[in-house]
């Protein structure tokens, strides 16, 4: 009996500091199936297809207007989880999964009703940036983990993990394709040759 009491009280205290985060932080970045209710999907993956506007260049799936909200839903490719590695977010949240392909910002404030529990996803205060270029998911001007600096942003260049390059030796700066010079000697490895091969 005691046990019931005291796991009633648990569930409504967790309910009501969710709620006080979600009224502090309203705006949900993530996909918009975690949030929208199973019964309103259906109209809003209609909304979402007959405004569609796919752009290769922009990424762009539809902008369409929610119970008075606009908003530009976007997408990259399908499904996964795009991360950001020192994002800060109400929740504590710095990654987001993508199931219907799509995502997007919503303020969960400005909607009639919403999903309950906010399993995945990431909350703001404010307002969010959220854009996709050249196939980089951007959020508050932060690409995404999948991609890097290229080192010391000497090309300025965003690359994927497998586009840096290094020296095999170990000696020289990594870089990419576009700035990425080795001038080591291919017989003794050294940068600055010691075997005299390259004399």
């Amino acid at each position: 009996m005691m046990k019931n009491i005291i796991d009633k009280i648990s569930a409504h205290l967790r309910q009501r500091m969710h709620d006080q985060v979600i009224a502090a932080a309203p705006w949900y970045v993530g996909d918009p199936c975690y949030i929208i209710p199973d019964d309103d999907w259906g109209e809003f993956c209609d909304l979402t297809y007959k405004h569609s506007k796919r752009s290769k260049s922009m990424h762009i799936d539809s902008v369409i207007d929610w119970h008075g909200q606009k908003i530009t839903v976007w997408t990259n490719g399908g499904d996964g989880t795009w991360s950001f590695h020192g994002l800060e977010s109400a929740n504590g949240k710095t990654s987001f999964g993508v199931d219907a392909g799509i995502f997007c910002v919503i303020n969960l404030n400005k909607l009639p009703s919403h999903q309950t529990e906010i399993n995945d996803g990431i909350l703001f205060e404010t307002e969010p940036d959220l854009y996709v270029d050249d196939d980089i998911v951007y959020l508050n001007d932060q690409h995404d983990d999948s991609v890097q600096e290229c080192e010391g942003w000497r090309c300025r260049r965003i690359i994927t993990p497998d586009e840096a390059l290094c020296c095999q030796y170990g000696n020289c700066d990594e870089g990419c394709d576009t700035c990425f010079e080795c001038s080591c000697c291919e017989e003794c490895g050294e940068s600055e040759c010691v075997c005299g091969e390259e004399e």
